[in-house]
């Protein structure tokens, strides 16, 4: 019986774009330097034929029917025509629950034609949803709908997007499992070679001398471009040896004792040393101090991170795509100091040294979203950060070369951003696969697993789970004291979870240790306000409040809403929390009118913030109403 490449699932209100799809896909050739290439897909056909289009109009019994059903069961792929009507489609939804049952939802694509995904989601706006219920969420053990979201990936004609060609190439990847950079590649050079016989033939006479002059200008140009990467990369190499290997030999053995100089040293000496000696080869120079920078944000030396990337700027503006990572790196630096609107420009510079062409150094652009997804939340804007994490891995899932790691950062933050929103299924679901990438990838010791082990306890943490949270952070603090400065900004935010965690469980005095201590680990790195500060200070002022030591408490929100203050401005949710807080506190002590006072400006931020609809909101105004009774 025949088996098909793809199966078109899609409503009839959308047979045009679906015509042009089954003609587009059966007649594309596949480049002959890629055909047999072996892929995570298996060989890369010439061909993509056949595929499965033609259906009769069904019922709204969602009964496929014994033909459509073996169709799909013999077909290795689905691409869903996504539209609001394919949405409402009851067909269509089941086409793809019982595609997913059968193959997975790896084998599963969409091409947008309308609407918009994940339209259902935002209010007053339900009806312009794309995509159906059945692409939007995956299925559960039993082969039904569940409420964990999937990831399609997507290509995109709608105006403004991706265009016919480059959605094409992107659904082609995903079918053969080929890079999209190599398939839209090879397609350019197969174009200019057929403008090229196109312009041959335009004389009949001169058709052997021109097309043999084009040719052989063809392979000298080609053994040139190669000669010149070859040389190029070659020299990549030498510099970087070279570089690392002098690097070393930085330390005087005449005057310095080899076994106390510290890496921050070497980094400090190596970061200056790229800056003099590679001037000349700004692409060397800037991965040089892109790994630089990243080792010092790592080790939570950011005045020096900043320092080693700013210095290196005018290299960086030099190497082009080359500089991007470097100035995302400058970018997380300012992201840690809390200095967002510096992040959001240097993030700007980042994306003009990309391009504008999206099929083009798509790690970089994965790296990218997510600061800018890290900028959002950090703002308290989970929404907008969700976005940026989606637009990150998509980029990242359509490289086939891409970090697995770099997939793990965006998993993770994502899980943050659906923990915000109290999606807390959806978050444990990303932050375990992000975890299991990193110990797979780095092991259950490196630092990354110990941060993954931080953000699964604030999950079980916020979802009221105190015993599975002080195991995942006890675990997590393991870990980064292992292999982290006891200053170290990463290890400062593990104990100040802890101390979240040992309050709700009622252990005060472990608390305000572990809460201390964090705030001198933050002290000794920010050198100033910082929110992260203002967090470990506000769950300070919890203990004060539980040991009843009033006065206490509130000189601790005061100090949390000066660090607030200081990265945030006037106005964020945090600040609202902080006043709601000091409220209550004041109405314990009888200062019922400033209570009051503080109260409505503590919700007013909220409404403004959060939205007057928000639990969260909701919650703290429980708090306002009780003030107000008391007034009488």
């Amino acid at each position: 019986m025949t088996r098909y490449v793809a199966f078109l699932s899609y409503s009839h209100r959308n047979k045009a774009e679906t015509e042009w799809l089954h003609k587009a896909l059966e007649r594309y050739h596949i480049p002959k330097k890629l055909v047999g290439k072996e892929t995570a897909k298996g060989k890369v056909p010439a061909r993509l034929i056949p595929v499965f289009r033609d259906r009769d109009e069904l019922s709204a019994s969602a009964d496929l029917g014994n033909e459509l059903r073996g169709a799909l069961e013999r077909s290795e792929h689905l691409i869903v025509i996504a539209s609001p009507a394919s949405a409402r489609s009851t067909y269509v939804q089941e086409e793809i629950r019982y595609f997913k049952s059968l193959h997975g939802e790896q084998r599963v694509f969409a091409l947008i034609v309308g609407g918009e995904p994940y339209a259902s989601g935002m209010p007053g706006r339900e009806e312009e949803e794309a995509f159906p219920v059945s692409l939007r969420f995956r299925l559960d053990p039993q082969g039904q709908v569940s409420d964990v979201p999937a990831e399609p990936i997507a290509a995109d004609i709608r105006p403004g997007k991706d265009g016919k060609r480059l959605a094409l190439m992107k659904l082609i990847a995903g079918i053969t499992g080929l890079r999209l950079d190599d398939l839209v590649q090879r397609e350019a050079q197969r174009r200019a070679r057929r403008l090229t016989y196109i312009a041959s033939g335009a004389s009949l006479g001169m058709l052997l001398t021109t097309g043999l002059a084009v040719y052989a200008n063809q392979q000298r140009i080609v053994a040139v471009e190669q000669r010149k990467i070859a040389e190029r990369e070659t020299a990549a190499a030498r510099a970087a040896t070279d570089y690392l290997i002098g690097t070393f030999e930085l330390t005087d053995p005449a005057t310095e004792n080899p076994r106390t100089v510290s890496l921050v040293t070497i980094l400090e000496r190596g970061a200056e040393r790229a800056r003099i000696e590679l001037k000349n080869q700004p692409e060397i120079e800037a991965r040089l101090v892109t790994a630089v920078g990243r080792a010092y944000n790592n080790l939570g030396l950011l005045d020096d991170a900043e320092v080693a990337l700013a210095r290196a700027l005018p290299a960086i503006k030099r190497a082009g795509p080359d500089g991007a990572p470097a100035l995302v790196a400058l970018a997380n630096t300012h992201v840690k100091k809390g200095e967002f609107d510096k992040a959001s420009k240097v993030l700007d510079g980042a994306d003009s040294l990309l391009g504008p062409d999206l099929t083009q150094n798509l790690s970089q652009r994965a790296e990218l979203m997510l600061q800018k997804g890290n900028i959002a939340y950090s703002n308290g804007d989970a929404d907008a950060a969700l976005a940026s994490y989606d637009k990150a891995l998509f980029f990242i899932d359509a490289d086939a070369g891409a970090n697995p790691r770099t997939r793990a950062k965006i998993l993770e933050q994502r899980g943050k951003s659906l923990m915000d929103l109290g999606k807390y299924d959806e978050a444990e679901v990303a932050l375990q696969e992000s975890n299991q990438l990193y110990r797979r990838y780095d092991g259950e010791q490196h630092f990354a697993t110990g941060l993954s082990y931080y953000n699964l306890a604030l999950l079980a943490y916020n979802a009221g789970k105190n015993d599975v949270a002080q195991d995942r952070i006890q675990r997590s603090l393991k870990i980064v004291s292992r292999v982290l400065d006891k200053t170290n900004p990463i290890r400062a935010d593990v104990l100040s979870l802890q101390g979240s965690i040992y309050i709700a469980q009622g252990q005060l005095d472990r608390a305000d240790q572990a809460l201390a201590d964090s705030v001198s680990a933050y002290r000794a790195v920010y050198k100033g306000p910082h929110y992260n500060i203002g967090f470990s200070e506000f769950f300070r002022g919890q203990v004060a409040t539980e040991r009843g030591q009033i006065d206490a408490a509130l000189a601790h929100l005061d100090a949390a809403q000066l660090n607030y203050e200081a990265s945030y401005g006037k106005v964020h949710a945090n600040i609202g929390e902080v006043l709601v807080t000091r409220a209550d506190l004041l109405a314990r002590k009888g200062r019922l009118a400033d209570a009051a006072s503080e109260c409505q400006a503590g919700i007013a931020m909220l409404n403004q913030t959060m939205g007057p609809d928000s639990s969260f909101t909701k919650g703290l105004k429980k708090t306002c109403d009780s003030i107000e009774r008391k007034r009488g």
